[in-house]
């Protein structure tokens, strides 16, 4: 009996050998073919046709994550190296528990992008490749606690500096900690009260049909964080600024400027057919700049001021120069 379960006992060890092996293997085969597709390339790539003309409003989770990962070509290349490192650790004994930390610490937050912003394609894979990792911490789990978490009585880590009373008052941390968190937690939402603070119009608005007089050029109007606005006209153009708002007077003053791919090139063609001496002059820049507003009708708002109130989800502007206006908050259109 006692030969039997020797027997069993080797076929059981072996066999979980055997599989942790192919799972080592097995993922770093996957993290080096990941690490290329960024090196060549062929990860994070958008085309052409997706990086021209084409508006945010249309895009996906799949697209939004592949346009940031891919805006920073070192940013990939830093990735594609770790998963490199994580790959060779894994396939050495020696290092494959550093190996699978390092894999773990990135492919959990992989996971977590394919579900949250819906990259579908990629999640069943991501998952695998996940459960994997986990099934190599947790079938070693007693080598990783010793490796990891217990401390050897051998290796002096404390100075002798230190005296000896000072060492025994362990619970100082506990007292360090949470002062510690809570200025980092104060820190930031000093920062948020002070660059993130929202205005009663604070949504997306647009022009009710049938509600415009071509004169004012306002189609839809975005009431940011601090008093941050982006403006859209009915020729698609897009002026971005901010506005002086009175609450006790109900008034706006909008300041928005224009800036567009074709602004921009329209200046430097210009400029580089005027002689070096002229292209460094700003006052001509101005005066370019100002004809082409001129000529695309997207001349800058300039202390434009309305008289404003809101009546349910409707905003309505006026002034003395223009007839009432009728905007609606279309913020929930884009938020969910």
């Amino acid at each position: 009996m006692s030969q039997l379960q020797n027997i069993t006992q080797f076929i059981k060890t072996n066999i979980l050998y055997l599989i942790r092996v192919a799972c080592r293997y097995y993922i770093a085969y996957n993290m080096f073919s990941y690490a290329f597709g960024k090196i060549l390339k062929t990860q994070f790539n958008m085309g052409l046709s997706y990086l021209t003309d084409t508006g945010l409003d249309n895009f996906n989770g799949f697209m939004f994550t592949w346009l940031y990962y891919g805006y920073s070509r070192s940013y990939g290349l830093v990735i594609a190296t770790t998963q490199i490192i994580a790959g060779l650790l894994l396939l050495f004994r020696k290092t494959e528990r550093l190996g699978i930390v390092l894999f773990l610490s990135f492919m959990v937050n992989i996971l977590f992008v394919d579900i949250f912003y819906e990259i579908d394609g990629a999640l069943w894979h991501a998952a695998k490749l996940t459960a994997l990792g986990f099934f190599l911490l947790f079938s070693d789990w007693k080598g990783f606690k010793t490796y990891f978490l217990k401390a050897f009585e051998t290796v002096q880590l404390i100075p002798q500096i230190v005296p000896q009373k000072l060492k025994k008052i362990y619970w100082l941390k506990f007292l360090i900690i949470p002062i510690m968190i809570w200025y980092a937690y104060d820190y930031i939402n000093n920062l948020k009260q002070n660059y993130m603070t929202e205005n009663e119009l604070h949504g997306i608005w647009r022009i009710v049909s049938g509600n415009h007089d071509p004169s004012h050029r306002l189609y839809k109007i975005t009431f940011d964080y601090h008093n941050q606005i982006k403006i859209k006209d009915f020729s698609k153009n897009l002026y971005f600024g901010n506005i002086e708002l009175d609450t006790v007077t109900k008034t706006i003053q909008l300041k928005g400027k224009h800036y567009s791919e074709e602004a921009y090139h329209f200046l430097s063609d210009s400029l580089a057919k005027l002689p070096v001496a002229q292209q460094e002059d700003k006052n001509l820049s101005k005066e370019i700049k100002n004809y082409y507003h001129t000529i695309n009708e997207s001349l800058p708002f300039d202390n434009v001021e309305y008289t404003y109130r809101i009546k349910q989800d409707t905003l309505i502007l006026s002034s003395s120069t223009h007839k009432e206006l009728k905007f609606i908050n279309c913020t929930e259109d884009y938020i969910n």
